[in-house]
């Protein structure tokens, strides 16, 4: 009986101190970085906006610029952008759309629009054509959104629509965030002063079977956005990089919003309240929970779970098309 109320840990003889003091020490450490992790989302996305401590973005240039910005979240950035006082520029492929984005924003907002044409897919000639619009404004925000997804989940060597689709990823969601910030940054740096913002993805964070290039491609601009913020943060420049689960958007084929999808507006409004608090997040509490909850599941375990999901969202989404005589592949 006397052995049985002796610590378990008795054969560590003097070491047991030792590490019962470390043990407790990695406890206090854990517990004082989720409160602090806890309290300073919480500040930044319900109380910075209300106290007037976010980034003044009209204070940091002229204008801003939005690509992809005639529907989802980059319309959201550039809608809120204007909100917050700046001239918005605005760089999508259909001309009609961004009239219409463009005279939205002038009937809301009193601030001036541009209007760039540029399907990111096509080859890098596009940037002349860019740079030479944007030649002379002074933009003091990039908000690097153009992206494209794939349709369904698929097996890579049956990715739908082939090689092209495959080079058009790369081309929309990589090489324009690189270029865009290749032409912008330089006059950041003159200024010592500027905001550039690197939409990723969730799916970024952890590889996706059966969406491997866009996962990939996400992966990409993660550490693009976080590498520049350290190459760049001591010059007076932001990077930031956004992590979205789902927003309802034409992307996501998602309608309906409710606690976990969110409306695109009041996300990219959120996420511009967190510019220069988090140089990477979630962009929204509820999507920041999404992550929490997803990183406390093993990573063997949530790769089962990731794979199966997909597999089930595949055979879905090949059975609807099926239906519909639409099904192209086999």
């Amino acid at each position: 009986m006397a052995a049985a109320s002796g610590s378990v840990f008795a054969f560590l003889g003097p070491l047991e101190a030792c590490f019962a003091l470390i043990g407790t020490l990695i406890v206090i450490s854990f517990v004082i970085c989720t409160l602090y992790f806890l309290g300073k989302n919480i500040y930044v996305f319900f109380f910075a906006e209300r106290l007037g401590h976010t980034v003044d973005f009209k204070n940091l240039g002229e204008w801003a610029v939005v690509t992809g910005a005639t529907d989802g979240i980059g319309k959201g950035y550039a809608l809120d952008l204007a909100r917050r006082g700046c001239n918005i520029i605005l760089i999508s492929r259909s001309e009609e759309k961004l009239r219409n984005v463009a005279k939205e924003i002038a009937s809301k907002y009193n601030v001036r629009t541009r209007i760039v044409v540029a399907d990111f897919s096509s080859d890098e000639t596009i940037y002349d054509k860019i740079k030479s619009d944007l030649e002379g404004l002074e933009i003091g925000t990039l908000i690097n959104n153009v992206g494209v997804g794939a349709p369904y989940p698929e097996y890579f060597h049956r990715m739908v629509g082939g090689d092209q689709t495959a080079l058009n990823m790369i081309r929309v969601n990589c090489v324009a965030q690189t270029l865009m910030t290749r032409i912008i940054l330089p006059q950041m740096v003159a200024r010592k002063k500027g905001v550039i913002v690197h939409l990723s993805s969730g799916a970024g964070s952890a590889p996706v079977p059966m969406l491997a290039e866009y996962s990939a491609t996400k992966a990409f601009n993660d550490f693009l956005g976080r590498a520049l913020q350290q190459e760049y943060e001591d010059q007076g420049i932001i990077s930031q990089v956004i992590m979205p689960y789902v927003v309802a958007t034409n992307m996501s084929g998602m309608k309906k919003t409710n606690l976990f999808i969110l409306e695109s507006e009041s996300y990219a409004r959120s996420c511009l309240n967190s510019v220069g608090f988090l140089p990477r997040t979630n962009g929204h509490p509820s999507h920041c929970i999404q992550n929490w909850l997803g990183s406390m599941i093993p990573y063997f375990l949530r790769a089962r779970l990731m794979r199966s999901m997909m597999e089930k969202w595949r055979d879905m989404s090949i059975a609807k098309l099926k239906k519909k005589g639409e099904y192209k592949g086999e």
